[in-house]
């Protein structure tokens, strides 16, 4: 480990003077990857360009001539939180263009808002990549988008679109035109996923003709990309477990999972879909008059892939480590694994573990420097990278919350 690591420091000059991107190299009393390194103490963060150069012990690191460390102090870097589940990056707050109860064929692209107030204070709560999908209003929304919170164009913010496709299971579509119900909404949702998916087999076997209706189909066969679900309650929960994961094969993640949807936990865990909770952190339980954490209940099944949402603008997309800070106070873990929840959780539910969500060789240097623990609500953001680039400093932009 110490033999690869001072000969990648020997290559550092040398790539300094040949590439364009100047190497940053950080230091901090705490360095929390949410990877296999986990935490370090005393440990460096190196960046070129937009990706993570190094990350590792500040004793395995010799440093060449030319290149200076940042000496941080005694804080945390972490990675770039990650809101799975937002409205607040396009213009209009809550997007429901409810024109059938199934719009698969619109995007959240249009009305992308490239640094405004609301991402302006996610960046200053350390949060660095969001999916901006559309609202609930209807049972398929259309396809989001996945977003980086600074970035002063569209081609700029935009990770991957489409980011996912909306879905509402249920807890909002009912109310749809005259009303619909439940077993309505259960077929007519199945009805547009087996459509869509039989159009994107045909289409890829030269089978069939373009359909602008179903064009996105194809990532959701592939698996490239996600299902982000609002659903909810028991029953709800349970119906997208079986239908999109079971019967139709979607890398589909709950994105509420409240009330007594943690009912499914150890179902959930076994087929391997990822729970992004929030941002309701308690229910009373009736059938055993309690009280219940709904993160504490998904965090109950062995192997679950828990995360948090704050649903922005439903609570402010900033107080996502407070979500994640309510879950452990009810019973959800620890601040560890609540802060894995905010980064590595959620960017394997948004198929973006290849891009962020951790402090590794190779992905995007999306840094975050806090006071102490993110999930302590008395530690505060001191400064952000967006992609190798500083977007944030408090003592150049000042507290924005």
């Amino acid at each position: 480990m110490i033999v690869s690591a001072l000969l990648s420091l020997s290559l550092f000059a040398g790539a300094q003077a040949s590439a364009a991107e100047e190497i940053t190299i950080l230091r901090a009393a705490k360095v929390y990857t949410a990877g296999e390194q986990g935490m370090i103490n005393n440990g460096l963060v190196v960046m070129q360009g937009e990706k993570l150069l190094w990350v590792g012990p500040q004793a395995e690191l010799e440093i060449g001539e030319g290149l200076e460390i940042q000496d941080l102090g005694d804080v945390w870097l972490v990675p770039g939180l990650i809101e799975p589940h937002n409205h607040v990056a396009g213009s209009l707050r809550d997007l429901n263009d409810t024109v059938f109860l199934t719009n698969p064929e619109l995007h959240t692209y249009e009305a992308l808002e490239p640094q405004n107030d609301f991402l302006k204070d996610a960046v200053a709560g350390g949060i660095t990549s969001a999916l901006f999908i559309p609202g609930s209003g209807s049972n398929m929304g259309g396809f989001g988008m996945l977003v980086k919170t600074s970035g002063k164009t569209p081609d700029e913010m935009v990770v991957r679109s489409p980011g996912s496709l909306k879905v509402a299971q249920a807890g909002n579509p009912e109310r749809y035109s005259w009303g619909v119900h439940r077993a309505m909404m259960n077929w007519n949702t199945r009805d547009t996923l087996e459509k869509g998916l039989a159009w994107a087999e045909a289409y890829e076997a030269g089978e069939a003709d373009f359909n602008p209706r179903y064009e996105d189909f194809i990532g959701l066969r592939n698996g490239t990309i996600p299902v982000s679900v609002h659903t909810q309650i028991y029953q709800v929960v349970l119906q997208t477990l079986t239908m999109q994961v079971r019967d139709l094969g979607l890398k589909s993640f709950i994105d509420h999972g409240t009330f007594d949807g943690y009912k499914n936990a150890q179902l959930a865990a076994d087929m391997g879909v990822p729970v992004m909770n929030g941002p309701r952190q308690f229910w009373f339980d009736r059938s055993t008059s309690q009280i219940m954490g709904c993160a504490a209940g998904w965090a109950s099944a062995e192997g679950i892939i828990l995360g948090y949402n704050t649903d922005s603008p439903v609570l402010p997309q900033e107080e996502l480590p407070f979500q994640a800070a309510m879950g452990v106070r009810l019973g959800a873990g620890t601040n560890e694994s609540a802060l894995k929840g905010m980064t590595a959780h959620a960017a394997t539910a948004l198929l973006m573990g290849d891009i962020a969500g951790r402090l590794q060789k190779g992905l995007e240097a999306d840094v975050v420097v806090w006071t102490g623990d993110p999930v302590d609500p008395r530690s505060s953001v001191l400064k952000v990278w967006v992609r190798g680039e500083k977007v944030y400093d408090i003592e150049e932009d000042h507290r924005r919350f």
